[in-house]
């Protein structure tokens, strides 16, 4: 099994010894991944924001430590997200 990226690396009480407890936590983690990516967007608007209008920093000039072009930079800033949003009729 791969380690887990470096942001996730507490995440490795997950793994262990194969038993019901830890497929049922498991389950629970992926069920929440919706609401740590929701976490994760807000979080990153934040810094965004805060980088921009306090420190000055241009969209241009965070763009490519982000690895996308001004214009997303700008919409991260407003909080659109690419990813479409699941509807609770989805669920």
């Amino acid at each position: 099994m791969d380690p887990l990226p470096e942001p996730f690396q507490q995440l490795t009480a997950l793994a262990g010894p194969e038993s019901i407890e830890r497929a049922q936590a498991l389950t629970e983690a992926l069920k929440a991944i919706p609401d740590l990516q929701r976490w994760l967007r807000e979080q990153r608007q934040h810094v965004v924001r805060t980088l921009h209008e306090r420190d000055g920093i241009s969209y241009t000039d965070m763009a490519p430590a982000l690895g996308v072009k001004p214009e997303r930079v700008s919409g991260i800033a407003r909080g659109h997200s690419r990813t479409p949003r699941r509807k609770a009729s989805d669920e």
